[in-house]
């Protein structure tokens, strides 16, 4: 962006002292104007070249030939290689540390097992106990709530082993790498840029307006320069 604002700055000014040379008043004018514009153009440069640097993230989508450049948007293009890189990483930052089984760990199943033991005791297996002849006469609540401490009791001692057991086979089963690089890969690219856009907005406004402050500095800067080292006269 700085190298073609320059270019820019420099292809305008230099134009000025053959204009110069021209005895008629307009021609006098014009140096004058020129100086005047050159900031602003370099500025507009700036801006534009940034607004199309942030377009060229997402668009062309497909590929297209400029002579002999093949064009395409830089994560269009960079897709799966994105999704690729990306899975690496979590396999690496998040799989390889066994933050996932760590997590499952801390999952409580206490809780959702001593309610579970409750529904069967008092809602499946006492009904089905008193139902049975002469034996459900002496099935009262007061047992089923000594089998329902029981139940939960064992319930207890054996939740920590079950939810190590689970989270190991999770991880062990689970092809966590390939599973977020299909998801990536297989993105819908509109929805990303949108998503992207509604995050990013006020910085890619930013960035934009910053190129166009630079820009607007350097054609400043180049107008010093030929002004004072007598290039130019206005």
């Amino acid at each position: 962006m700085i190298l073609l604002n320059i270019q820019l700055a420099i292809s305008v000014i230099t134009l000025i002292p053959f204009r110069n040379k021209t005895p008629d008043a307009t021609s006098h004018m014009t140096p004058g104007i020129l100086l005047i514009l050159t900031p602003f153009i370099t500025a507009a440069i700036g801006w534009f070249t940034n607004w199309v640097a942030i377009q060229m993230l997402f668009h062309p989508r497909q590929p297209m030939r400029v002579f002999c450049w093949k064009w395409q948007g830089l994560i269009p293009r960079r897709q799966q290689q994105l999704a690729t890189e990306s899975a690496e990483i979590i396999e690496r930052e998040i799989l390889q540390q066994h933050m996932i089984l760590n997590e499952i760990k801390k999952i409580e199943l206490g809780p959702y097992l001593e309610k579970t033991a409750h529904t069967l005791v008092w809602e499946r297996i006492g009904p089905q106990l008193k139902a049975i002849p002469l034996l459900g006469s002496f099935v009262n609540d007061g047992i089923l709530a000594k089998f329902e401490v029981i139940a939960c009791a064992e319930i207890k001692n054996e939740a920590g082993p079950l939810i190590e057991k689970v989270a190991t086979q999770f991880e062990a089963s689970v092809d966590l790498k390939q599973m977020i690089e299909d998801n990536i890969a297989a993105f819908d690219l509109e929805r990303l840029e949108a998503i992207v856009n509604a995050v990013a907005k006020r910085e890619f406004r930013t960035i934009e307006r910053l190129g166009a402050a630079l820009g607007f500095i350097i054609g400043c800067v180049q107008v010093a320069l030929f002004w004072a080292t007598g290039a130019i006269a206005l």
